[in-house]
């Protein structure tokens, strides 16, 4: 496994890509893939795999058909069993998050304060299927989300995070960023298995924004 990551990298290098595996784990791998104009991925497969688009970008991808679209920021795609190449032929660079589902959990959103049910306005599905749904999560400056929880484990991508406070339904702290040392505040990757309901404090100026994957 570790000498087919290595080749694999080799050959993005060799293509001039930008690779960066966040996160690995025995539920899922996450890739962060910054493609530059005219820069080519290699043929690759994807098994069960979940990939949303991070920047507005041009691509052609070549499987049993070549195809070539312009792709937005927040666009998604799920890959089952599909071997293909890739090419940014824009003029802007293409950003790319992947999450390759390795297991199922085996659970469900039911629950009367879900966060799409219970905090509409900070959580929007952007993608659903039978077996991930995909959140793009905003808390404006200033704004405090409704108590909510999250039922399925997933992965959180941070776009932007500055400032925040997050506390449980008691009103106990869960994450102070400002008693942290050094926090990163953008483009990295964590695992969360579940959360019990809590809410989000944005006191920063600028938006909080999260891609948040959660398998089913």
């Amino acid at each position: 496994m570790k000498l087919v990551l290595v080749i694999a990298l080799l050959a993005a290098a060799a293509y001039g890509q930008d690779i960066k595996v966040l996160l690995d784990n025995d539920w899922v791998k996450v890739t962060h893939i910054i493609d530059r104009p005219g820069d080519k991925r290699p043929t690759h497969t994807h098994k069960d795999t979940m990939v949303v688009a991070l920047t507005d970008h041009r691509r052609r991808v070549i499987g049993k058909t070549a195809n070539e679209f312009d792709v937005k920021a927040y666009a998604t795609m799920w890959f089952a069993d599909v071997t293909h190449s890739e090419e940014n032929i824009g003029t802007t660079d293409g950003e790319l998050l992947i999450v390759d589902v390795k297991k199922r959990s085996g659970t469900n959103t039911e629950d009367p304060i879900e966060a799409v049910t219970a905090a509409p306005g900070n959580h929007k599905v952007i993608f659903e299927n039978d077996r991930v749904r995909v959140l793009s999560v905003t808390v404006a400056p200033g704004e405090k989300e409704p108590l909510h929880k999250h039922t399925m484990p997933a992965v959180i991508y941070v776009i932007s995070r500055e400032d925040i406070l997050d506390t449980d339904a008691n009103g106990k702290t869960l994450l102070d960023t400002r008693a942290l040392t050094d926090p990163p505040t953008k483009n990295f990757a964590v695992w969360i298995e579940n959360q019990p309901a809590h809410r989000v404090l944005n006191r920063s100026k600028d938006p909080l924004r999260l891609i948040r994957v959660e398998l089913k």
